[in-house]
């Protein structure tokens, strides 16, 4: 049994609807025990907040859930339709329907269980189950969403659950690079990663996963594969042993726009402050970073964009001068703590050789080297580190036969 997912992109149109079910419906014929799990088609979501926006910018999130979950549950209907057509009996479900409980945290809810009767049944009765990602159901029963990649995040969870042999991800790119092959023209898939290795690249800015779908999988080893909906080509293999052999320093350069930074200045005692202000940002579960800062009395912190409303207050709060800045993040993804010092010295050089502006490194960190600089020198830069550390040389990452 296989879980498969298929983001906005693979669906955005009906002839992608109908190839999908083609597909599903030769693999259905091989034997293969299928549920699908769906994204909203195209760009649906931002349409659908667009409506919203007409009627109010203050959006109630318990309203904003249920009107956002709608786009789901259209490619769910479509595509039961496409397979039926092909003469593959499914059945569509939605999030509750599929028996996943969530947080109450309506537009970033957290799901906490998976009843997985419904969808059992239903495979046993030999059809393909068809799953609106992004969804699930409250204590209090009420629709709520998971936030950014919750339809991976679905699908990683239903695979946990229902022990499945592999989820596959299906989206616009045929695996996972090295770099964001829309912007760097040179960047080369890898061919096989660690959970630990995607997690970092995911947190760090690689969009072809969230960091939560790839926690749900490594907790019951279930291995992902990120492959392009349009090919069986290539595929990126993500699972618990290592399984690639790289003679590189690095793996991987990543870049993150949005983020935002709050440097802090004019008080004694820095490390008292940074104490104080990082167990406020803990307890509202902000992620952040704190920078290597030359003066004794500076202090930086850097969060995502969608944290500033929360984030806000706790630095209005602190006394110290602050000075709000729109930042972005570019990381060098190491191959162990042994070559960390070595690829700091070498980020640190290029950037300063290369005029890239003022920049900050992020410290505390052993297996990334990451400069958070303007924005619009991101993807500039993230070329340039790109090529410098070899990157634009290598044909591919060779992965061990382990699949």
């Amino acid at each position: 049994m296989i879980v498969q997912k298929y983001g906005g992109t693979s669906v955005e149109a009906v002839s992608n609807i109908k190839g999908i079910a083609r597909k599903v419906a030769l693999e259905k014929a091989g034997g293969l025990d299928l549920v699908i799990v769906v994204s909203a088609m195209g760009d649906t979501t931002d349409e659908l907040m667009k409506l919203a926006d007409h009627i109010t910018t203050r959006h109630h999130k318990r309203d904003l859930d249920m009107l956002l979950s709608t786009g789901e549950q259209v490619t769910v209907a479509l595509l039961c339709m496409a397979l039926r057509e092909e003469g593959v009996t499914a059945t569509g479900l939605t999030g509750w329907q599929a028996g996943i409980s969530t947080t109450t945290d309506h537009g970033g809810a957290s799901i906490l269980s998976i009843d997985p009767e419904r969808i059992q049944r239903e495979l046993k009765m030999g059809n393909v189950v068809v799953v609106a990602g992004f969804q699930g159901i409250t204590g209090n029963g009420d629709i709520s969403t998971l936030g950014r990649g919750g339809s991976d995040t679905t699908a990683a969870a239903l695979a946990t659950r229902l022990g499945a042999e592999r989820c596959e991800i299906y989206t616009d790119v045929e695996g996972v690079y090295t770099s964001d092959p829309r912007y760097v023209k040179k960047a080369v898939r890898i061919s096989s990663l660690t959970y630990e290795e995607m997690i970092l690249m995911a947190r760090r800015g690689a969009g072809v996963l969230h960091p939560k779908a790839i926690e749900h999988a490594m907790t019951h080893n279930v291995p992902l594969v990120v492959r392009s909906s349009m090919s069986r080509v290539g595929g990126t293999w993500i699972h618990g042993a290592p399984g690639r052999v790289v003679s590189h320093p690095v793996y991987g350069i990543v870049f993150d726009k949005g983020r935002f930074c709050y440097t802090l200045s004019g008080f004694p005692n820095r490390m008292e402050m940074k104490v104080i202000i990082s167990s406020h940002l803990n307890s509202l579960d902000i992620e952040y970073d704190t920078l290597m800062e030359d003066r004794e009395d500076t202090l930086s912190f850097l969060v995502a964009e969608a944290d500033q409303e929360l984030a806000d207050p706790i630095f209005d709060r602190v006394g110290a001068i602050v000075r709000r800045e729109r930042k972005a993040t570019v990381t060098v993804v190491v191959r162990d703590e042994n070559t960390y010092l070595v690829t700091l010295d070498t980020v640190r050089k290029i950037l300063q050789e290369k005029g890239q502006g003022a920049f900050h490194i992020i410290e505390d960190c052993t297996n990334h080297v990451t400069a958070v600089v303007e924005e619009s020198h991101a993807i500039a830069l993230t070329s340039l580190l790109h090529s410098a550390f070899g990157l634009d040389e290598v044909q591919t990452f060779k992965a061990v036969g382990v699949f």
